[in-house]
């Protein structure tokens, strides 16, 4: 009988036993019982592991998703990591023995409610941002997405039966498309040789040498071929990008932090052990010239950072913390890391020394889990005067989150950019904050976007210029960039066709419109949390599987003994005397 059958039987009668009858000896026991199942447990989790992936490769392959050798690959990435996260976390004896009963709880809950209104118990009356000075700018280049296919294959095909193409293995005949030297805007991945002439364009045309520059490179590095990928494999891109700018000679501050795509299996980074550590000792010594030694060093340990630079404060942190294909959270979400406690303090800091803040990131919050987001919505309030830009990509297309505040009313921004990869029928693109220097408030910006048509024609004896697709201000019709300025922006694609149309060909890279109503995009620009959204459109949120398997936010519970117990009542009574 495995432990699964157990389980049942012992769950059918958790009602049956109180914690008041022999409670010490049936928790010694239970802990005794489910640690000896999980001992001999091995020869069935690898049964039925090799059971999940069969009926997964088979529906995938019979639903005609992918081709099978992709399902196969993707699916045995996937279920050993998917399997783990449950056993952990609902197979483990402080999870069963208190709910049959025969122990104490080992856990509480730890309320939403709670911790909003704990994190804005003292949010200042005035959290409007100040006049922009406009003495002195800096500037900001974000670059996301690059996505180089060290594969890629000039005259292949761009369209094929895989999720991804350009490579050897897909031969074009005579009158077929045909990928182009410098990038394909299809299912295609970036030749590395553009990055190269990408780091040249910054040089030559895009960085000022009179002004500070800070690069935010946030991540998703790794060709698109998640189905046959490794850790090493995944890590090689990000070497060679490394290297590629350290050459580049670029004289600007590098604020680097890794995506989704490079872990191995793809977004699935496992906070609760040591397993996945090798990943942030190979980018803190990767990236350990431009961080420091120091910074560098609390980056291995933790996988986020701070660095101060004159006015302001850069927080970089990995998304995988709440990231919803981040299967390992299976085990336990409760704020992975220590991340949203941290930044409390940081903010804390900058606070008191009236210190700018720029939050960074690869996912941006309204595609993280909507716990996580609904806090860390609440710390961008509760801070939201010196929170004064959040730089994010992942999406492959360009546009904005408002994040508001809970009466409603918006009170800070997320500013998504588009891809440097042309995966997914993307241009190669790009973008560049001006910022006024003293407040650290974005005066506009300007999107790149590389005309891959005009350069594949020349050919391999081109030099790459990205053209500046449009300025921010310009392109929306607006004057200052206030998180109530973009919000006004938002209400007019309600009456103006020609809006609607821009934002839409914008989140497309400039390829084309998918048809995004008023509606849709008002939703999308002004939620910063996905279940908010869905509200705004006007559907009924629903649960999927993992919303029923997904643990809640929980802490270990701390019981004092009964002398600790006693001397508590006792100090209580004398403070009460006191009084």
């Amino acid at each position: 009988m495995n432990k699964y059958i157990i389980l049942l039987i012992l769950c059918s009668i958790c009602f049956s036993s109180s914690l008041s009858q022999q409670e010490k000896f049936f928790c010694k026991q239970c802990h005794k019982f489910v640690h000896t199942i999980q001992k001999v447990e091995h020869f069935w989790d690898k049964s039925i592991v090799w059971f999940l992936e069969l009926v997964a490769e088979g529906y995938c392959s019979y639903a005609k998703i992918e081709k099978h050798s992709v399902c196969k690959g993707a699916i045995h990435e996937m279920t050993p990591v998917i399997f783990e996260g449950i056993q952990k976390r609902f197979l483990d004896e402080d999870f069963i023995c208190p709910l049959i009963r025969w122990c104490p709880k080992v856990y509480e809950e730890l309320k939403l409610e709670d911790y909003v209104s704990n994190i804005l118990k003292d949010k200042p009356l005035n959290t409007q941002w100040p006049e922009i000075d406009g003495t002195d700018t800096i500037e900001i280049i974000h670059v996301s997405d690059i996505h180089t296919d060290l594969l890629y294959k000039e005259g292949t095909l761009p369209k094929c039966n895989e999720p991804l193409c350009c490579r050897e293995e897909f031969k074009a005949k005579e009158n077929d498309p045909k990928a182009g030297y410098w990038g394909s805007a299809a299912v295609c991945d970036l030749p590395e040789r553009t990055f190269e002439q990408f780091v040249n364009f910054l040089k030559t045309d895009v960085i000022n040498p009179n002004k500070k520059t800070f690069l935010f490179w946030t991540g998703d590095n790794v060709q698109h071929d998640v189905w046959k990928q490794g850790r090493e494999y995944n890590i090689k891109n990000s070497r060679r990008i490394t290297e590629i700018f350290t050459k580049g000679d670029l004289g600007i501050t590098f604020i680097p932090q890794i995506g989704n795509h490079e872990a191995f299996p793809v977004n699935q980074y496992d906070y609760m052990t040591e397993k996945d550590s090798n990943l942030r000792v190979e980018f803190s010594n990767m990236w350990r010239d431009w961080l420091g030694d120091e910074t560098a060093e609390f980056f291995k340990q933790n996988g986020f950072y701070a660095k101060e630079f004159d006015n302001f404060k850069v927080i970089a942190f990995d998304s995988q913390i709440c990231n919803p294909d981040n299967w390992y959270l299976l085990k336990d979400p409760t704020d992975p890391t220590g991340f949203l406690q941290w930044a409390e303090q940081e903010l804390k800091e900058s606070e008191l020394k009236e210190q700018a803040v720029y939050f960074t990131a690869h996912i941006y919050t309204s595609s993280c889990l909507v716990p996580w987001a609904r806090r860390f919505n609440a710390l961008v309030e509760r801070y939201a005067y010196i929170v004064r830009g959040q730089i994010y990509g992942h999406a492959h297309g360009e546009f904005f989150n408002l994040y508001k505040d809970q009466n409603g009313e918006p009170m800070n921004i997320a500013y998504i950019s588009s891809s440097l990869t042309t995966y997914t029928y993307k241009l190669p693109s790009f973008r560049k904050f001006i910022v006024d220097a003293k407040t650290m408030i974005p005066l506009n910006y300007y999107e790149y976007r590389l005309d891959l048509e005009k350069y594949n024609q020349i050919g391999k004896d081109a030099i790459l210029k990205w053209d500046i697709a449009f300025d921010f201000l310009s392109e929306y019709g607006a004057t200052r960039m206030y998180p109530a300025d973009l919000f006004a922006i938002t209400e007019r694609l309600f009456k103006e066709p020609e809006l609607v149309k821009k934002f839409d060909f914008n989140s497309n890279s400039g390829t084309g419109i998918s048809g995004d109503s008023a509606r849709y995009l008002y939703c999308k620009l002004n939620h910063s949390i996905n279940d908010d959204l869905h509200l705004c459109l006007g559907e009924k949120l629903k649960k999927d599987w993992t919303d029923y398997i997904s643990p809640g936010w929980r802490r270990r519970i701390v019981y004092k003994s009964k002398k600790e117990s006693k001397k508590s009542k006792k100090q209580k009574k004398q403070k009460k005397q006191q009084q």
